[in-house]
């Protein structure tokens, strides 16, 4: 590299799970000093051999990953070379320790040079290899040059499942686990916890399976079914009883999964780890208009009424499909001040009762489950599809765009398109894409809605703009209720989405006019 440097080749110990240590001299070779630091970090020519899970010791091999941490401040990474890591460091602060982290190649973002204090890593997908994670401090302190030694202290424990799974050539998946880790740098602490429902993806088919699980100091009860499936949702199972997790441990007694069960089609969606609901066939409508005023699901879920300019209105005798927030006993409210929608009445408790169950908008927390974590079926080879943009044009030839939403299990009409990729769980507009990356007709809709679908069409939003109030984003955004005002007399929170990305946490002014879509257990 053309720059001023200290070139140094460090020693490290790194035996990790047997803490085994091991020495080697060092060859300090002296250039000019400067705020960027070259250094070698010999292993002894150390391989890897992902774990050698006959005994839990874990070696290293090219292009593993050692970041580095000088008062609780990232300064940099090294790279193994096959022989040795190497690499810069810059900003280590003189007289103080470095911090050496290994995790295990899992993908880390966002740390910046010199300012990142914390990192977070998850060990999700262990379908390639065991992301094992560990750290460890230098036995001198830094001075610029000379002599650095550390030992790499494993944060996480080597477990045996033993897999039958006859039915299935997917990935192995469990829920309910520990599957991410926050480090901060500042106090050298891990905190260990869940990211999308905890799942843990181990390699396909039948047979031994070795997985790295985090800590957890509670046994971890057995599952209901559906805790342990196949990565294609089609097949489910238990996730077994668990004993406490330490760190370091090596757990040879395998713990056993069985996935036989087929996993039903019945078009329903995950709100949580144990609610499941239906969704309503189209949007709410007060129906103001009829000579006894009554309230009613839309007749197909992509209708919309058109009468936006009466709707602005608050003549109780319009039929209205965008709505205050909370107005299930005020549906005529169009008030402008947003401390008049402070009391929240659910549409739902105008619908009769479902076996016993009601109605209701869903909570923020809710959606955004449905939409980023629960469990749901591989659709054009993405896993987990859960919605997509798209477009139906109705019988009348109205081109309607929203949002799709796939149910937890699902079997894609055989004659109709598939969706496309780009579109499933999209989180932006990949280069111009937009609601018509999927064209759907109203009869390859009817067979999507048998199959379990849901359509959100994009209803805009009644709102005042430039003193006015009115329509705006009519079948470019849509905005959908939820029932959650955070604690704050004057917003709540609504799914709002385009065909660039759908948000979930998008507060708003309560007078503000949405649609509605409820649901029920």
């Amino acid at each position: 590299m053309i720059m001023k440097r200290i070139s140094m080749i460090f020693f490290i110990l790194s035996i990790l799970m047997t803490m085994t240590q091991c020495k080697k001299d060092m060859r300090v070779i002296p250039t000019e000093i400067s705020e960027s630091v070259f250094i070698n970090l010999d292993v002894n020519g150390g391989t890897k051999a992902d774990v050698n899970t006959a005994n839990g010791i874990v070696t290293f091999k090219r292009y593993d990953e050692l970041y580095v941490v000088s008062e609780g401040k990232y300064v940099g990474k090294l790279n193994h070379n096959g022989t040795n890591f190497a690499g810069e460091i810059t900003g280590a602060v003189i007289d103080k320790p470095l911090y050496f982290y290994f995790f295990g190649n899992q993908r880390v973002d966002d740390l910046k040079l010199g300012k990142s204090e914390t990192c977070s890593v998850s060990v999700e997908d262990q379908t390639r290899g065991l992301p094992v994670i560990s750290c460890g401090v230098s036995e001198q302190v830094y001075d610029g040059e000379g002599y650095y030694s550390t030992f790499l202290y494993n944060k996480c424990a080597l477990v045996k499942f033993n897999v039958i799974s006859t039915m299935s050539d997917e990935y192995v998946c469990i829920n309910g686990m520990n599957n991410v880790v926050t480090i901060d740098f500042q106090t050298g602490s891990f905190v260990y916890g869940q990211e999308d429902g905890g799942v843990i993806k181990m390699p396909a088919g039948s047979g031994e399976k070795w997985a790295i699980l985090f800590p957890n100091d509670e046994i971890i009860e057995e599952g209901a079914d559906g805790t342990a499936f196949s990565a294609d949702f089609r097949y489910i199972g238990k996730r077994p009883s668990i004993k406490k997790i330490g760190i370091n441990d090596f757990i040879t007694d395998a713990y056993t999964i069985t996935l036989e069960k087929a996993n039903a089609a019945d078009g329903m969606f995950a709100l949580n780890v144990e609610k499941r609901v239906v969704f309503a066939k189209g949007n709410v409508q007060y129906i103001g208009g009829a000579k006894n005023p009554y309230w009613k699901f839309a007749d197909n879920q992509y209708d919309l009424l058109t009468n936006i300019v009466e709707q602005t209105g608050d003549d109780a005798n319009i039929s209205r499909d965008r709505f205050g927030w909370g107005t299930g006993d005020t549906p005529n409210m169009v008030s402008t001040s947003n401390i008049d929608y402070e009391d929240y009445y659910d549409w739902g408790k105008n619908f009769p009762l479902v076996d016993g169950k009601e109605w209701h908008a869903p909570k923020c927390i809710e959606w955004e489950y449905v939409m980023y974590t629960r469990n749901a079926t591989k659709l054009n080879g993405v896993y987990n599809a859960r919605f997509a943009r798209a477009r139906i044009t109705t019988p009348e030839n109205v081109v309607v765009n929203g949002v799709i939403l796939f149910p937890d299990v699902y079997n894609h009409p055989a004659d109709v398109k598939l969706p496309e990729k780009s579109s499933i769980n999209y989180t932006n507009n990949n280069h111009g894409a937009t609601y018509s990356d999927n064209d759907y007709t109203a009869e390859d809709w009817q067979k999507m809605e048998a199959a379990g679908c849901v359509f959100l069409p994009a209803g805009g939003q009644r709102i005042v703009k430039g003193g006015v109030l009115g329509f705006y984003n009519v079948n470019e955004e849509g905005h959908y209720w939820s029932q959650c005002d955070l604690g704050n007399p004057e917003h709540a929170c609504n799914i709002y989405y385009t065909d660039y990305r759908p948000y979930i946490y998008d507060t708003n002014d309560k007078y503000k006019g949405f649609s509605v879509r409820l649901v029920h257990e």
